[in-house]
């Protein structure tokens, strides 16, 4: 693949996880919003506060929601561009900090630093590490975990600011003793829950980091595999997808192979459809490319293309194997016992039969991608697709709907045997346009 395609391959997918990282801003939002509006009905209904001190912690908590119904806004609106949800992280981080730090301006309560300090409240800001990991971006799960462990160093900081607070530091020992007394004074604050607390944020913010970008490796892997089976499930048959996808062997480079190549054409195709509609002409083509591609498929071909209303497949790509000839005979079989029930069908509506032919051949050609980097191919090209190609123009001149090379029974023979060869009577040697020798064939007798 040139690098320009691989380019394209990447803007898509760069545009598919930027649209998951939106929508997961959008769900962040919405989760957050209700967490909060939960928050603030436990808080009407259990908060100590009265008056415009209980008002004003409402607000609070509303100024929250609030806020997250802007951060739902810029993200369904795609305003501000990548760098608004560190923004928005910053915000909720640094507002947090200043709520539990200065307190309600209409309390008569000073709360000590020691209750203000308490892990009870630290416990609000892994809200936010929870709302960044839904962004599927791991640097914003990092960046919201160094905003919360800013604001808490930050409060930690404001309160042994203020007359009368200390901490263990500032006792004459350092003993646990020592520690156990001055727990029991509000303004002391024991920086070894500082300490912990962000050892909590580093672990959990590396953490959900590492979770949200081996997500992003695994969902982009998964969809460069679904990419490449849906295209390889053009080609091949479902097992030979598997096998394919699980080994990871490319088909770009070309290779000299025997294969067994088929040709199927409607026959007065362009008579049958005079008096079709467009709609009409589609739906016939389609239920004929879908039994014969069946046909093919169930019998470990290769769909190599539909021609108009013709079809070309091969037995033998990308991995030949010894059944490849009598699979695709095999194949042949299948696809005239379908459209003799599909003509069953259409007799009873009053549709005109489908008459097909096909042509089967068995030799050497190159397979591989061909094409350039706009448009590839899997195909195979030689002299073999050619000499398939102008048997299958033979049914008209034999008067059959299956002729099959000598070389293609011969290979089946020498392989099993035991086949089932019984609708084949040998046609002798044949001309055929572009060829100076004949070609011994055998057409279909049923």
């Amino acid at each position: 693949m040139s690098e320009t395609v691989q380019e394209r391959v990447r803007s898509r997918g760069g545009a598919a996880f930027a649209e998951e990282e939106r929508q997961g801003m959008m769900l962040a939002a919405k989760v957050r919003t209700i967490a909060l509006a939960l928050v603030l009905l436990w808080q009407a209904i259990d908060s100590p506060e009265t008056g415009p001190s209980y008002y004003f912690a409402l607000l609070e908590i509303f100024a929250f929601v609030l806020l997250g119904g802007l951060q739902y806004i810029a993200a369904y609106s795609r305003l501000g561009g990548r760098s608004i949800p560190y923004v928005f992280v910053t915000l909720d981080c640094l507002l947090l900090a200043v709520v539990f730090s200065l307190g309600s301006p209409f309390s008569d309560i000073s709360w000590p630093p020691a209750i203000s300090m308490n892990s009870a409240r630290f416990l609000y800001f892994l809200m936010f590490l929870m709302q960044a990991s839904f962004s599927f971006r791991p640097f914003l799960v990092v960046w919201c975990g160094i905003s919360i462990a800013t604001a808490r160093i930050g409060m930690w900081v404001w309160f042994l600011s203020l007359p009368g607070s200390y901490s263990n530091l500032d006792l004459p020992e350092q003993t646990v003793e020592a520690w156990l007394a001055g727990g029991t004074d509000l303004n002391f604050l024991f920086l070894g829950y500082a300490a912990t607390e962000l050892l909590v944020v580093v672990i959990l913010s590396a953490g959900f980091a590492i979770v949200v970008a081996r997500s992003r490796r695994l969902v982009s892997n998964l969809l460069s595999t679904e990419r490449k089976r849906a295209s390889l499930a053009r080609y091949f048959s479902p097992n030979v997808v598997d096998q394919l996808s699980s080994s990871g062997v490319g088909l770009s480079a070309g290779k000299h192979q025997k294969v067994a190549v088929l040709f199927a054409d409607i026959i007065g195709f362009t008579k049958l459809c005079e008096k079709a509609t467009a709609d009409e002409v589609i739906e016939l083509l389609r239920g004929y490319h879908d039994r014969l591609g069946k046909a093919v498929f169930r019998n470990s071909g290769t769909l190599d293309k539909y021609i108009g209303d013709g079809l070309m497949a091969t037995f033998g790509t990308p991995n030949p194997n010894p059944h490849d000839p009598e699979n695709a005979l095999k194949s042949a079989y299948e696809m005239l016992k379908a459209l003799d029930e599909w003509n069953t069908e259409r007799a009873l509506s009053g549709d005109d039969p489908i008459r097909v032919g096909i042509g089967l051949h068995w030799g050497a050609v190159v397979a591989g991608d061909i094409g350039n980097e706009r448009r590839l191919e899997y195909s195979v090209i030689g002299d073999t697709v050619n000499i398939a190609s102008r048997i299958e123009h033979l049914t008209r001149q034999l008067n059959t709907r299956l002729v099959v090379s000598d070389d293609l029974v011969c290979a089946i023979k020498q392989h099993n045997p035991n086949a089932n060869l019984d609708p084949l009577i040998d046609a002798g040697l044949q001309k055929i346009r572009g060829r100076t020798s004949k070609v011994k064939v055998w057409k279909y007798t049923k």
